[in-house]
């Protein structure tokens, strides 16, 4: 980067200039801190934005580059069997859809709500729809014939055992003839 130059008049002698030169650290360094508060402001609109997904989202924008939100789902290996706790909040058991078969599981929620109010002027209609879907693979072959599992208070617990190991097949010696 090369070095700009800046000319002031020197208040002591009259007519005369001195150069200023501006180090290229200097840019470089206001550079960072731009660079700095971007990463800053960057964070703060990801923390904020499952209480203002659309803020910043031009109307134009297609559904497909709208921002997805992904419910947390913990796996937990506890040794002969896998917890998974997955928190969907908003959604009633009956809501909630779990396929498990013996490589993963695949956990599924919709939700639709309708409102209508008629009145004598005017007539006012609200409809929802909110799906959430998530597959979770498993380490380890699972038994899915006994997969046990609660919901409570939005939170889907589910209990995997893993499958039985088979025992290993011992090598027979064969006599030669």
């Amino acid at each position: 980067m090369s070095t700009r130059t800046i000319r002031r008049k020197n208040s002591n002698i009259t007519g005369s200039t001195t150069q200023l030169a501006i180090n290229p650290q200097q840019t470089s360094l206001a550079t960072g801190f731009d660079q700095m508060f971007d990463q800053l402001r960057r964070s703060f609109d990801d923390l904020m934005s499952p209480f203002y997904p659309f803020t910043g989202i031009a109307t134009a924008t297609p559904l497909s580059q709208l921002p997805i939100r992904y419910s947390i789902v913990d796996l937990v290996d506890e040794g002969d069997q896998y917890t998974i706790y997955a928190e969907l909040p908003g959604f009633s058991k009956d809501q909630v859809d779990v396929k498990v078969n013996k490589d993963g599981l695949v956990i599924r929620a919709e939700q639709k709500a309708e409102t209508e109010e008629k009145n004598k002027n005017y007539l006012h209609r609200e409809r929802a729809y909110s799906a959430f879907e998530r597959v979770v693979e498993f380490p380890e072959e699972v038994n899915p014939q006994k997969v046990d599992g609660t919901m409570k208070d939005g939170i889907l617990q589910l209990t995997i055992p893993k499958k039985e190991p088979k025992p290993e097949e011992r090598l027979t010696r064969v006599q030669l003839k």
